[in-house]
């Protein structure tokens, strides 16, 4: 296309010949993207043949016209009017626009658009390269489904339930807000009774009778296993508990009716019993975390005497609201309030420790998949207490402000390059990622922060990678400069937790990422939905390698995990199986001791081996080396008898395929069967 565009700057700024324009002619029909020609005025002079075939337009329909034509009622204004006025200043446009073909069927555009400059560099031509991409859209919306929603009940999923009490938090209107969380009573003996899948058969039926019961001003949500969460919204005024109470009892009684009948599974009848514990969450606290911990409580205590109780609930004792709602029906019991108080004062204990000598940056190794190499470390930020205890984030960060993070981020900095220059002595020469909070970017000086530390410890900048956390908050203008403010500085910088769907991926695509790293959450299906983690585990992997970025897999934390990424081609990793977290003095010594846990070529978990079988049958490839050299047949000796109808199957794949099989399919079933098998057995 390249070459075309240059034909195309000589031939409409000069006399062109007609062999010339017959040449340029062939050379856009022959392209296999949608090509446009038209002048100055945006006017159609010359369309490909893939125009034709991707909006069914003829040529002789649409000469003459202006490009406006593929425009329907869905097109973005907004996206128009950045168009022109991108055209109208002379420069070139790239981006996504949604069009509409001849029958008024839309489809979503890759358009780039590039002026065409004749003697005294006035414009005279545009040429615009147009695609379909209506499957990358359609992969996009697909994973942002899969981010936001449970993979087995199709329920919104955690996160999306956070987003959910966070929009009802900003609603300072609303009336009360109650939180249930259920469980199923006794789920592990259903496992055992209709097995894993069945099991997740009857999550995916009780989801859907839930969801038809809840009813307005009703948010369900499905959590870890057997447990879902109900959000109830706008319940009435805090000062009408009885009213509250009522309206409270009819939707719950209304959600019960849910397990009032058998579920068939598997041919099977089965009876399920629930239990619920609720909690209120009053509107001034911007603190959800507490109505979940209240309401956990108050299912366990629903659990406790679930077989000699009047109701399938139990209420917690409802937290009092301050400031505005001061005056308010609910009370706080001391002890809970003595509770909070005490929370509130390791909090603040915390903070003062953590800036008054108490932060000291573990490093987590991470290697390189490919060669079992270090490849870099991750600067962990730990609260060292003055008894030696070692506080996790997970126990500070919440006690610091955005002005608390700016600070953290400087000293852990300083600390992280310090190792470097200290290792860098000791012999051992590698790169550190630090963690960057978005709030952080707003700061101006964020940038200057980083550039006189890199010069203060002789770092070059390419040795340094900062992780954008939350990247849903970095939209601002300040913060994007910042951003680029960074790079150009030269050092890295890394998406951290790819898998939050079709913004994180505008994000990735607008903002200039160098790596990205993988949410461990996407192994959190893996003992449901083997095959669906590894499809998802290549696909964002294949995705790195279309943007040319370095792909981390977080969270591989046993062989089986490991062994999957290294077959799927995951280039870098990262987790308690290959190195945990360790005082930054250790690192030289594990260096020096390291060898990378697994063998090239082998195979030795279950999960390694359905990762090589799939990874050939989802392009109906048979296994491409012979049968003594293939790592599944060693595999397959170990945990089948010689004789065995899967070791048959396995035989099969190395023939070459010369008509539609089961085979292949039939030896991922048995894979499957045996991964979740393996993952029983380890219960």
């Amino acid at each position: 296309m390249a070459m075309c565009q240059t034909l195309l700057m000589h031939s409409f700024s000069t006399e062109t010949p007609a062999a010339s324009a017959e040449l340029l002619a062939r050379a856009f029909a022959a392209t296999a993207r949608m090509s446009l020609i038209t002048d100055a005025q945006q006017n159609i002079l010359h369309v490909g043949n893939s125009f034709t075939t991707i909006t069914g337009y003829g040529a002789d329909e649409v000469l003459g016209r202006n490009c406006r034509l593929l425009q329907g009622p869905g097109t973005d204004r907004a996206v128009v009017a950045t168009i022109s006025a991108t055209l109208w200043a002379g420069d070139a446009f790239e981006g996504d626009i949604l069009n509409y073909r001849k029958d008024g069927s839309p489809f979503w555009n890759g358009l780039k658009v590039t002026p065409l400059r004749g003697p005294a560099d006035k414009i005279t031509h545009y040429v615009s390269t147009q695609s379909d991409i209506n499957t990358r859209r359609a992969f996009q919306d697909t994973l942002r489904f899969q981010a936001l929603h449970d993979v087995v009940t199709d329920l919104p999923n955690r996160r999306y339930l956070e987003q959910h009490l966070a929009r009802d938090r900003a609603d300072l209107d609303a009336g009360v807000t109650a939180v249930g969380l259920i469980n199923i009573n006794e789920f592990r003996r259903i496992n055992d009774q209709v097995g894993l899948r069945g099991g997740d058969e009857l999550l995916r039926a009780l989801g859907r009778r839930l969801r038809n019961l809840a009813g307005d001003g009703v948010f369900l949500a499905s959590l870890k296993g057997d447990e879902f969460a109900v959000v109830i919204d706008d319940l009435g005024s805090p000062r009408d508990s009885a009213d509250i109470d009522d309206q409270l009892e009819v939707v719950l009684r209304r959600l019960h009716e849910a397990v009032e009948r058998p579920f068939q599974v598997r041919g099977q009848s089965v009876s399920v019993s629930i239990s619920m514990g609720v909690a209120f969450c009053p509107r001034d606290i911007d603190d959800t975390l507490n109505c979940f911990r209240d309401a956990e409580a108050a299912l366990k205590t629903a659990q406790r005497y679930r077989h000699d109780r009047k109701r399938w609930w139990y209420v917690a004792p409802p937290v009092s609201e301050t400031g505005t709602q001061a005056i308010t029906i609910f009370t706080t019991p001391r002890a809970t309030q003595a509770e909070r108080n005490v929370q509130n004062q390791r909090f603040e204990d915390h903070r003062w420790r953590l800036f008054n000598g108490g932060l000291s940056m573990y490093m987590q190794p991470v290697i390189d998949l490919r060669t079992g190499d270090l490849s870099r470390v991750e600067a962990l930020a730990r609260l060292i207490l003055v008894d030696g205890t070692v506080v996790g984030p997970d126990q500070f960060l919440p006690s610091l402000d955005d002005a608390g993070h700016d600070d953290l981020f400087r000293l852990g900095l300083d600390e992280a390059l310090g190792c470097l220059a200290r290792w860098d002595r000791e012999g051992l020469s590698t790169r550190v990622s630090v963690n960057l909070s978005p709030s952080t970017l707003y700061d101006l000086n964020c940038t200057g922060w980083v550039k006189s530390a890199l010069e203060r410890h002789n770092i070059n900048p390419n040795r340094l990678s900062l992780e954008l956390l939350e990247t849903e908050s970095a939209k601002s203008a300040v913060q994007i400069v910042a951003i680029n403010d960074l790079r150009k500085l030269g050092v890295g910088l890394a998406l951290d937790d790819l898998g939050s769907g079709h913004a994180t991926l505008k994000r990735l695509s607008d903002l200039p990422f160098d790596s990205i790293k993988l949410d461990r959450g996407l192994f959190a299906s893996l003992n449901n939905r083997p095959l669906e983690t590894l499809s998802m585990l290549a696909t964002l992997t294949q995705m790195g390698r279309d943007f040319k970025v370095d792909v981390v897999a977080e969270g591989l934390e046993d062989a089986r995990l490991a062994e999957a990424a290294v077959i799927l081609g995951v280039p870098l990793g990262q987790g308690y199986f290959l190195a945990r977290p360790m005082p930054a003095s250790s690192i030289p010594d594990w260096a020096t001791a390291h060898k990378f846990p697994l063998s090239a070529g082998k195979v030795t978990t279950a999960l390694g081996a359905l990762a090589y079988h799939w990874k050939f049958l989802r392009w109906e490839s048979p296994h491409p080396l012979p049968l003594s050299a293939c790592p599944l047949t060693d595999f397959m000796q170990r945990h089948t008898p010689h004789t065995s109808r899967a070791t048959a199957l396995h035989v099969q794949q190395h023939e070459p395929f010369n008509e539609p099989s089961t085979d292949g399919q039939q030896l991922q079933e048995w894979l499957i069967d045996l991964v979740q098998d393996h993952i029983t057995a380890a219960v």
